[in-house]
């Protein structure tokens, strides 16, 4: 695994919180951040799959309702599987911050950069520094 995707398995907005809502918060508040910043990545990434034409825009479009739903599943067992800990929503919020901003990353790696020095579409997206948890 590349550093820079490592660094996203260790990001924690929130380490200056000083207790479970304090927490609670905050995930939320980064759990929305890193969606609005995929949501842009996403349309620059959209823009230019549907350039490529209409196939590659459909395989595109259906990668990310994919992607979607892996995300959904994947933080649903998480939530599930901490069902009866206080700390299953944050646990929830951290697993939707740390898939999205991989997301993030992957959209801009795959489609927003190219493979000379052409400079990419959207700067590389910033990586956290921990896991929020």
């Amino acid at each position: 695994m590349p550093l820079r995707l490592l660094a996203l398995v260790l990001a924690d907005p929130c380490v200056d919180a000083k207790n479970a809502v304090e927490r609670d918060t905050c995930l939320a508040r980064a759990s929305n951040a890193a969606e609005v910043e995929m949501t842009r990545y996403l349309g620059a990434a959209r823009k230019r799959a549907t350039a490529d034409g209409a196939a590659v825009a459909k395989a595109f479009e259906e990668a990310q309702a994919r992607w979607l739903a892996f995300r959904k599943g994947e933080c649903d067992a998480v939530y599930a599987h901490w069902q009866d800990g206080a700390v299953r929503g944050a646990k929830l919020l951290a697993c939707r911050i740390t898939l999205t901003e991989a997301r993030t990353h992957w959209l801009w790696r795959a489609w927003l950069t190219y493979p000379d020095s052409t400079p990419p579409i959207l700067p590389e997206p910033g990586l956290s520094a921990d896991e929020p948890s």
